[in-house]
């Protein structure tokens, strides 16, 4: 019986049809296509940008938005999306510069679609040139779309990775959106603690936090217990080959230090600490990573319909039960 219930744990990830991930993954494209201006302009370039190059750059963004049209985009890509898409110019809100969080989720439609090699350690972006070289689209023009969707839309397209390899992807994306969730809690600790005492549930400012960070509101129950779990977890994951190392017992991350003054053979050295040690800037990063990636693991093997980051707050795992957690088969 334990080998049966095992068996049903880990259930056959099934992956969308390769061109519906792929017209998803042009979607993002033209989205942060359009965000790279966007983010351009409100730095302002350091204030080297000139009225010529302005309007090279409103010229690109019509032609971005004219591509989503001509190449039929508008029918897969979200009402987010193509109200982002169709806003002038310099009049973007904070909501819609939010968006660049799904770079990460642009890498790992690409790894799906065999387009990306690897996708790099939770403590690491992808490269974004590169994701934008690997499907040979040019945002301003609908044909390399038409291109790239109509190279996944034969039936024989069979994925470059099989299926060990798809679920030990999923299984590392869950570990680390867990550890990112913990940390989230943990920093909450003692809010969710007296919340508790006082039976406090619904609509107040530490549900809205938990919210506004995509946190299970099932989650909120381990919260006590976090010093002792993520040790345990780490350790668990660690075991199962999800973690590659570990750090004071946690998720270990490779961080650069900083070169001493005696040395000076140029060399970086790159270093672990335990997930706690960051700050909360480069926590709320590893958050991001972890929470990209997750979605796009998650739409791309239909457990969430709608390409929402929200939903992510619905779902706990992708597998039946987290990956750290499940049962061993033997």
């Amino acid at each position: 019986m334990a080998f049966r219930a095992t068996q049903i744990l880990k259930q056959s990830l099934k992956l969308r049809p390769a061109f519906e991930l792929a017209l998803r993954s042009s979607c993002l494209q033209l989205v942060l296509a359009r965000w790279g201006l966007e983010t351009a302009a409100l730095m302002g370039l350091r204030g080297e940008q000139t009225a010529n190059d302005d309007d090279r750059k409103a010229r690109a963004v019509e032609a971005i938005t004219s591509a989503l049209y001509e190449s039929g985009l508008d029918d897969h890509a979200t009402d987010a999306e193509k109200t982002m898409l169709d806003k002038p110019y310099r009049s973007w809100e904070y909501n819609d510069y939010v968006y660049g969080d799904h770079w990460e989720s642009l890498g790992v439609l690409q790894w799906l679609l065999g387009r990306q090699h690897t996708i790099p350690a939770y403590y690491s972006n992808f490269d974004r040139a590169r994701l934008f070289q690997n499907s040979g689209i040019l945002p301003a023009d609908p044909s390399t779309i038409e291109k790239f969707v109509d190279s996944f839309m034969s039936s024989q397209i069979h994925q470059t990775f099989d299926h060990q390899q798809l679920q030990h992807a999923v299984d590392v994306s869950e570990a680390w959106m867990w550890r990112a969730r913990a940390q989230v809690l943990l920093g909450l600790r003692d809010e969710i603690v007296k919340a508790d005492q006082k039976n406090e549930q619904e609509n107040t400012p530490l549900e809205a936090a938990l919210r506004a960070r995509h946190i299970p509101h099932s989650l909120r129950k381990m919260t006590a217990d976090l010093p002792k779990t993520i040790p345990l977890a780490a350790q668990q994951a660690f075991d199962k080959g999800i973690l590659a190392e570990l750090e004071g017992n946690d998720f270990a991350i490779a961080v650069e230090m900083k070169e001493d003054s005696g040395n000076s053979s140029g060399q970086r050295k790159i270093a672990n600490v335990p997930y706690p040690n960051l700050d909360s800037d480069h926590l709320d990063s590893l958050r991001k990573i972890a929470e990209s990636r997750f979605l796009a693991f998650a739409w791309a093997l239909s457990k969430i319909d709608d390409w929402d980051v929200e939903k992510t707050s619905e779902l706990v795992s992708i597998n039946p039960i987290n990956a750290i957690w499940t049962p061993d088969p033997n």
